[in-house]
């Protein structure tokens, strides 16, 4: 039996099951009386303005996934937030491992090597993470995740015009000693196991760890021809991490206490591979990998110009590792914090992007933030800030011909956020940073002799005004108005040493207006979020092919963002739950020069430009990355049975159309996705000592591409079809 016909088999087997699970459903509710009321939806805390509040009260666009709906909803990665976050778009970076490419609002960035930085910050309980690669982190052992959407210019500062993603792990609890092992076994060969472990040592005193292993197969095979025939049929894309995790927690008195954390990833996943566009394949099957056709492979052809199909070296490794110290106190009406930081990171990357690629990279970054918050009883509170950060990153790659690429990264900032009442419903928020940052690049293209050794500083002033009126006790809504700041940089590319060699990049600049509502109705049971956003960029930051220069970075002078998002939870009865998640995008270039044009349209290449480069078709084109529309409807269903709970949950998630490519071509840049189902259904006794549970992913197994490169008619694929059973117990 074929491999296709036992995905569709299965696909159809796990849909039953929980078709017969949540299908029954709205005809046992609609037959329910008046009276049977459905519980009331919880109260979720927050800490995205650095206090703890609800989100509901919180004037800025803000979602928060709870432990227990982290696993719900199958979020096990970064990757995993694709459809729970409105107007996110998330992939491995192109030809890598773990490289995050996260955009937010139309906005981020796809270039992973270590010249340019994120536009979307990621924060591991508080610590901001510098480097891409890596930062696609499993989310294990998590009390929640935070995203906040638009620019965290004040607050958060460095890099986050996009928004900011917060994973916040789970702290040791003291008096508590207990332990959770978990199993994971699925489809092509996937096998993951965790341990965590909680042990109280004193009433003041508590360690918490966590030890994780996940393996998969590849989903590709590699089909060379010619001179390479004997190695078809290798395969590539397999998983394997392993990652570990402590925490001490003590509580020196009432007032202070201390968060010691260590974690270590070693990731030996292959990259994703690079494959043929079905519509050009040989064998219309994006999973296999070989030449386009009327190429045949020959061993005389040097390393660096294996094309599509004859290249067989995927590989990546990539080591990370932090320590964070984290001491809070209270002093009279102040609440202070020191929150100290050091990660590592390390890979040696060999994959294909066009060409073969090989990088090896050497990271490390400190930062030291220090806060103050008041607890006033009055109507003025305020929060204030120093924050510090350096980095040192050395990279080695070869893409064609070898270069070393270093970057030195200094950062200082000073903020403060204030918020005063009016009144018991009317509330001011307003806050201003300033950043202070200087880079030092040493660049250098081994054989032409093409390097760049300069130092760029960067000063900027961000600030934000909110006013959010709380107009009844279910409903807040707000206005506000901010300002974001991206630091300038280098292309990591030297194509051309006199006119295209590691060329700077000016900084980026945005303003942000933004109209929200947050409404808690019928009896606390519809959550119904909604807000509207309006960005206005000056010197966007883009990689592209540009005429003359070859591919490189450089900035766009207006551009304009707007959308909607919508987030909807209701409890429709005590078993039945039902969330939905949308967001839409309207974008477009509104000022730019012709040499810009040049630049986005890849030398005219763009649809309706006709091979002319001209401003009017640069205008036309979308934003990559950045569909119109983006959503989620999914089903929660609790059904007790027995002495023991049955929880099954199904989405069905969609998108427009978008493009990959910032030219909008060649025709395969073009991401199209069909509805994706993704459903889970577990059994829990009510001791709670065990439970298990089937899931599937794609179930209507999809194939499709996030990621593409012009060449070869070469695409990333996404992961089609997979399913498992996890079976977890505690002790």
């Amino acid at each position: 039996m074929s491999t296709f016909i036992k995905k569709g088999y299965l696909a159809t087997a796990i849909a039953a099951v929980l078709a017969s699970s949540i299908s029954p459903v709205f005809a046992q509710e609609a037959g329910k009386t008046e009276g049977a009321k459905a519980k009331e939806l919880e109260k979720i805390i927050v800490t995205a303005q650095r206090r703890a509040q609800s989100i509901q009260e919180v004037p800025v666009a803000v979602t928060a996934i709870g432990a227990a709906d982290l696993e719900l909803k199958q979020v096990t990665n970064v990757l995993d937030l694709q459809y729970e976050i409105p107007n996110i778009s998330l992939a491995t970076n192109t030809g890598t491992a773990s490289g995050a490419r996260i955009f937010l609002r139309g906005v981020g960035e796809d270039e992973s090597r270590v010249s340019a930085d994120p536009a979307v910050g990621v924060y591991v309980d508080g610590i901001y993470v510098g480097r891409q690669v890596g930062a696609l982190f499993d989310l294990v052992d998590l009390e929640r995740v935070e995203v906040l959407r638009g620019p965290q210019g004040t607050l958060y500062g460095r890099n986050s015009n996009g928004g900011a993603i917060k994973l916040i792990s789970k702290a040791p609890e003291l008096n508590e000693n207990y332990g959770l092992v978990k199993a994971t076994v699925g489809s092509d060969g996937r096998l993951d196991g965790r341990f965590t472990g909680n042990l109280g040592i004193s009433d003041t005193a508590a360690i918490r760890a966590t030890v994780l292993s996940k393996s998969r197969d590849g989903f590709h095979t590699v089909n060379p021809n010619g001179d390479f025939a004997d190695q078809a049929g290798t395969e590539a894309g397999e998983k394997d991490t392993k990652a570990f995790r402590i925490a001490l927690y003590n509580e020196f008195n009432e007032d202070w206490t201390m968060n010691l954390a260590f974690d270590y990833t070693k990731d030996n996943s292959d990259p994703v591979p690079d494959s043929v566009a079905e519509a050009h394949d040989a064998d219309d099957n994006l999973f296999t990998i070989e030449p386009v056709p009327g190429v045949t492979c020959s061993a005389a052809t040097p390393a660096a110009f294996l094309s599509l199909g004859c290249f067989n070296d995927y590989r990546s490794e990539v080591e990370t590792s932090g320590v964070s110290l984290n001491v809070q106190g209270q002093i009279g009406e102040y609440d202070i914090s020191f929150l100290t930081g050091y990660r590592q990171m390390e890979d040696d990357l060999s994959s294909r992007i066009g060409f073969p690629y090989t990088q090896q990279t050497d990271q490390d970054q400190f930062s030291q933030e220090v806060t103050l918050s008041s607890n006033y009883e009055g109507a003025f509170n305020f929060v204030t800030g120093i924050y510090y950060f350096t980095e040192d990153v050395q990279m080695d790659s070869v893409f064609v011909f070898p270069s070393e690429l270093g970057i030195e990264t200094e950062a200082y900032a000073a903020f403060v956020q204030s918020t005063y009442d009016f009144n018991e419903t009317l509330t001011l928020t307003t806050g201003i940073r300033y950043t202070d940052e200087s880079k030092e690049i040493d660049a250098l293209m081994l054989i032409s002799g093409g390097n760049r050794n300069e130092q760029l500083d960067f000063s900027n002033t961000t600030y934000n005004i909110a006013l959010n009126n709380q107009f009844t006790k279910d409903v807040m809504g707000y206005v506000s108005y901010s300002t974001g700041f991206k630091s300038g940089g280098w292309s990591p590319d030297c194509f051309a040493v006199q006119s295209a060699c590691f060329l700077p990049v000016e900084e980026e600049e945005l303003d942000a207006f933004e109209v929200g509502v947050r409404s808690d109705l019928l009896d606390n049971r519809l959550r119904l979020n909604a807000t509207y956003f309006y960005n206005s960029y000056d010197n966007l930051q883009i990689a592209s092919s540009v005429p003359g220069l070859g591919f490189t970075r450089f900035n766009v002078d207006e551009t304009r963002i707007s959308g909607f998002e919508l987030e909807a939870l209701f409890e429709v009865t005590e078993s039945l739950t039902v969330n939905v998640t949308l967001g839409t995008i309207d974008a477009e270039y509104k000022e730019l020069t012709l040499a810009q044009a040049g630049g986005l349209t890849n030398n005219g290449s763009s649809p309706s430009c006709n091979g002319e480069v001209s401003i009017e078709c640069a205008k036309d084109l979308e934003l990559k990355n950045a569909p119109d529309y983006k959503g989620t409807i999914g089903f929660t269903h609790r059904m007790p049975i027995g002495e023991g709970l049955i929880t099954s949950r199904i989405d069905f998630s969609f998108e427009d159309d978008s493009y990959s490519l910032v030219a909008n071509a060649p025709s395969h840049a073009l991401t199209s996705v069909g509805t994706i189902i993704n459903a889970r259904i577990a059994y829990e006794p009510d001791s709670e000592k065990w439970a298990v549970a089937l899931w599937g992913k794609n179930l209507s197994d999809e194939v499709y591409a996030r990621a593409a490169v012009a060449g070869d008619f070469t695409q990333y694929a996404a992961d089609p079809l997979t399913w498992g059973a996890d079976f977890e117990y505690r002790f």
